[in-house]
C-alpha cells in the first residue's frame, strides 16, 4: 500500500473514531437519555405479574361467568356447555367437554389443570 494511501486510511479511521466517541458522548447524556434503574425484588415481581387464576371450575355446576374465565371460553361455548349438560346429564370427567360442539381438544389442553368434574 503506498505511502499517501495508508495517511488517507489512518486520517479516516481517527475520524471515524471520533465521531462514533462525540456521538456516544451526546446520547448517552441525561437530556438523551433519561432511563432510570429500578430495582427490582420478587415482591416487585409478585405485584406486576399477572394474576393466574388457579382455581378449579366445576363444568357440571358453573354458571356462565364462570365458565368464561376459562381460556377460549367465551359466553357462546360457555352457553353450549350448559345446554350440553342440561340435555346429557353431568359430565363424568373433564374429558367429555370435547362433546360439546365447538369445544376441541386443543380447547381442552388449555384448560385441563382449570376444570373438575366435581368428582375429587
Amino acid at each position: 500500500m503506498s505511502e499517501k494511501k495508508h495517511e488517507l486510511l489512518l486520517i479516516a479511521a481517527a475520524l471515524l473514531i471520533s465521531v462514533c466517541t462525540i456521538l456516544y458522548t451526546v446520547f448517552d447524556s441525561p437530556k438523551y437519555n433519561n432511563l432510570k434503574a429500578v430495582p427490582i425484588t420478587a415482591k416487585t415481581l409478585l405485584s406486576e405479574s399477572a394474576t393466574v387464576n388457579t382455581e378449579k371450575i366445576n363444568i357440571n355446576t358453573a354458571d356462565i361467568s364462570q365458565l368464561t374465565e376459562l381460556e377460549e371460553i367465551g359466553e357462546k361455548k360457555a352457553l353450549a356447555i350448559i345446554e350440553y349438560r342440561e340435555k346429557n346429564g353431568n359430565f363424568r370427567i373433564p374429558e367429555e367437554i370435547t362433546n360439546v360442539n365447538g369445544i376441541s381438544e386443543g380447547i381442552l389442553r388449555k384448560n385441563i389443570d382449570r376444570i373438575t368434574t366435581g368428582d375429587f
